[in-house]
């Protein structure tokens, strides 16, 4: 489910940055009017994420690197990697455990890249806080 809330909010602007052969026959105007919704779109969906922890803050809390935790929940089954994202296991998408947050960057080449990560609510902080002090 979080996967195809995540498509659906995110589909324009993923399929606007690439759109790359189309910029280059685009005015200035046009380029900086596509870049300006880009980034209202991305500031639009990080706005419901600014009360969460990444996982490399919650990871500190629990004394550990962020390597570790994404390790230890795999393990456990609540995590997994798929096209280099970490998501949700199925049974705990609906919780509202986890939200994505997106940078837009560049590369050196100067090609459009988006990335995506990752933050853990309240709810996923007590969650995974829980789940990894019971022992298995």
């Amino acid at each position: 489910m979080a996967v195809r809330i995540f498509l659906s909010i995110f589909a324009p602007v993923n399929q606007q940055i690439n759109e790359n052969e189309n910029e280059k026959t685009m005015t200035k105007e046009e380029q900086m009017y596509r870049e300006e919704r880009q980034l209202k779109a991305i500031v639009k969906c990080n706005l419901m994420t600014t009360d969460c922890v990444t996982t490399g803050t919650l990871a500190r809390r629990l004394k550990m690197k962020a390597c570790e935790l994404y390790r230890k929940l795999k393990e456990r089954k609540i995590l997994y990697h798929s096209d280099g994202m970490w998501m949700l296991m199925p049974e705990y998408t609906g919780l509202g455990l986890l939200r994505y947050r997106y940078t837009l960057y560049y590369t050196l080449l100067g090609e459009k890249k988006l990335r995506v990560y990752p933050v853990w609510t309240k709810g996923g902080v007590e969650f995974v806080t829980s789940t990894l002090e019971q022992p298995r």
